[in-house]
């Protein structure tokens, strides 16, 4: 179990602050927020949370509970800004969890949320749905959200027609796709790649292992920014689309002798594995971009590792027994969470105001829509592209 998390007044108030900033910069989330508090739409009802707790997603959490929502909340492990999840609490809030939760302390966090029997699910890799899937037997749930491709491809890879309630697949949407996966990931990965290794990108050699919306937008912002890309990807439609980007596409097994960092986006388990590891350059630098750190087979690196140093809070180096040493970063969480300020307050403005919109549909809307994965309503994209336009275009004097 982990230490208590501290909730001393300053901590509390440095929490407050950094919400305060990040609402400034969400008018979507701010209308939203009205309208509930005058409609309370989710009045009686609990909201089962499970994403990454930290200031934009606080302005979330603020807008449900203005709803008349009781919000129930974890975070994933290594992503939770402590103060934002002690000042969440001061507002009567339930928090589980904190930064330095593992992925046991993680699952018993999932479990106390869904103990609390909530009405919606709003879900950030699939942790919530299918834990009640296997564990829990109510029939008060309406319905959930489901914010990412790696628990999108869980549920309707594993769980299949056994959901007997609707998800809304919110990474489905094109808007979140376009503005947040593209935009927000693809420049904000390259922020906590900086700030973890206070390195230089221009001529380094990255190799960016998926090619969907996300490793898109990180291999564009690479490229712009100076670095050379080598795109490894499976699907031949997205490879196809990476090489008419006019990026070089090639097997992973082609690209040890060129890398020097490699950042996996595919929503998959072991994309990288330890045979692959094992063939990399000394000094070759491990990053991930998606949602679960098990897109490289770590488990193994730290078990057949002859030697692991910590050099920094967020970088370990890995001496395997041929002498070579692996850099991972950020213990191979999301690296723009884990090591930096996470994607910007107007994209996530988009893909959170999504996420409360979709919560809405499901509470006046559920009777009409079949059970299991789903994407967002049309009605529902129509609504926020449109606020967001207006928000991002220059307004008329």
């Amino acid at each position: 179990m982990s230490k208590p998390m501290t909730m001393t007044p300053e901590v509390i108030e440095e929490g407050k602050r950094n919400i305060h900033w990040t609402e400034m910069h969400m008018p979507l989330l701010a209308e939203l927020k009205a309208r509930f508090s005058e409609e309370k739409p989710f009045a009686g009802l609990t909201i089962g949370i499970c994403i990454h707790v930290e200031p934009k997603t606080a302005v979330l959490c603020r807008t449900l509970q203005a709803g008349g929502a009781h919000v129930v909340l974890t975070g994933s492990p290594g992503t939770t800004k402590d103060s934002v999840a002690a000042a969440l609490i001061a507002e009567g809030i339930t928090v589980y969890g904190q930064r330095s939760d593992g992925r046991t302390q993680h699952m018993h966090n999932i479990h106390r949320v869904l103990q609390h029997q909530p009405h919606l699910l709003m879900d950030n890799g699939a942790d919530l749905a299918r834990t009640l899937l296997q564990h829990y037997d109510y029939t008060s749930l309406i319905g959930g959200t489901e914010e990412t491709t790696t628990g999108a491809n869980l549920l309707r890879e594993e769980t299949g027609q056994s959901i007997s309630f609707p998800i809304i697949v919110i990474n489905d949407s094109p808007l979140k796709r376009i503005m947040e996966n593209e935009h927000g990931v693809g420049q904000t990965i390259i922020e906590g790649f900086m700030r973890t290794t206070n390195l230089i990108l221009p001529t380094r050699r990255f190799v960016i292992v998926g090619y969907g919306t996300c490793g898109r937008g990180i291999a564009r912002y690479l490229r712009n920014l100076g670095s050379q890309v080598i795109v490894v990807e499976n699907d031949p439609m997205a490879g196809l689309e990476a090489a008419l980007d006019g990026f070089r596409v090639a097997k992973l097994e082609e690209t040890f002798t060129f890398a020097q960092v490699y950042i996996t986006v595919t929503g998959r388990p072991n994309a990288i594995s330890m045979a692959h590891i094992s063939q990399m350059n000394d000094g070759t630098i491990l990053a991930n971009a998606g949602h679960f750190s098990w897109e490289m087979d770590l488990d193994r690196l730290r078990q057949e590792a002859e030697h692991i140093e910590r050099l920094t809070a967020d970088i370990e180096q890995f001496t395997l027994t041929n002498g070579r040493r692996l850099m991972l970063l950020t213990e191979g969480e999301m690296l723009n969470l884990a090591g930096g300020g996470g994607n910007p307050a107007e994209t996530m403005d988009l893909g959170l105001s999504l996420q409360a919109a979709s919560l809405l549909y499901l509470v006046q809307h559920r009777q009409h829509l079949v059970n299991g994965p789903q994407p967002v309503p049309h009605i529902v994209n129509t609504e926020i592209a449109s606020k967001m336009l207006y928000h991002l275009s220059e307004k008329p004097v």
